[in-house]
């Protein structure tokens, strides 16, 4: 039988202690009781088993019955660097990236980037949209969501992070290559996806002087978090074959 999953950081033994968010879930959504078995997560790696021994107003205690560590893969990484998209459509490319395996999701603030307003616990709202995901989909490792940052300084870190990776950026020429027909190989892959508005001319030099390889998804017009998803799903794919 599956057993209801829960994040807690840090996993602590013999105790957990389980509060907000994850606690309401818990107690309230789900109406576990004492006694009930469970497993908690920490995002990277550390899974437990754990028997429910006291529900109180704001958290719930766990013991620990086992703790399984997974150690991180040194496959290739995944990243997705997305322009922002308007409203909850951002929200949702996060959850589903997560649900495929990417390992990080960088936001980029494009020139014709749908303005946000700035709220400084966006990027804590995000991280626990991927945490609700990877409950769902029974993923040990969260993916890393960076805060937004303009082009230039999202090139800057993916050549430090990823010496050696491969920038792809989605392009609707047809002289592009087909991302199907593009090897997978070893090295990690930045995936670029612009604004709707398009981009810049001086973001296509930038983007050029980095050595991104443009690469067709469909011949269709895609939105910013369609695109990311089927990057997301190729590459991924690719990635387990």
């Amino acid at each position: 039988m599956k057993r209801y999953r829960f994040f807690c950081r840090p996993i602590n033994t013999p105790l957990i202690e389980l509060s907000g968010i994850e606690a309401h879930h818990l107690a309230k959504a789900l109406r576990l009781n004492v006694g009930g078995e469970v497993e908690v997560f920490d995002g990277a790696g550390t899974l437990a088993c754990a028997t429910i021994t006291g529900i109180h107003r704001e958290r719930v205690t766990l013991t620990v019955d086992s703790v399984q560590q997974t150690p991180r893969s040194d496959r290739s990484q995944i990243v997705i660097a997305a322009s922002i998209a308007k409203g909850e459509r951002f929200d949702w490319l996060i959850g589903k990236c997560t649900e495929l395996g990417v390992d990080r999701i960088m936001p980029v603030l494009y020139e014709r980037t749908v303005k946000q307003s700035r709220n400084p616990r966006t990027v804590e709202r995000w991280e626990n949209l991927t945490i609700t995901a990877a409950k769902q989909c029974r993923r040990l490792f969260l993916p890393r969501i960076d805060p937004p940052q303009p082009l230039c300084e999202v090139l800057h870190n993916t050549k430090s992070d990823y010496p050696q990776g491969h920038i792809l950026l989605g392009n609707l020429d047809t002289q592009s290559t087909s991302i199907i027909s593009r090897k997978s190989d070893l090295f990690d892959v930045i995936a670029f996806i612009g604004p709707e508005g398009g981009l810049t001319d001086n973001e296509k030099k930038l983007l050029e002087q980095n050595d991104a390889q443009p690469v067709r998804l469909t011949d269709t017009t895609l939105r910013i978090e369609t695109a990311a998803i089927a990057f997301a799903a190729i590459l991924t794919a690719q990635r387990c074959g």
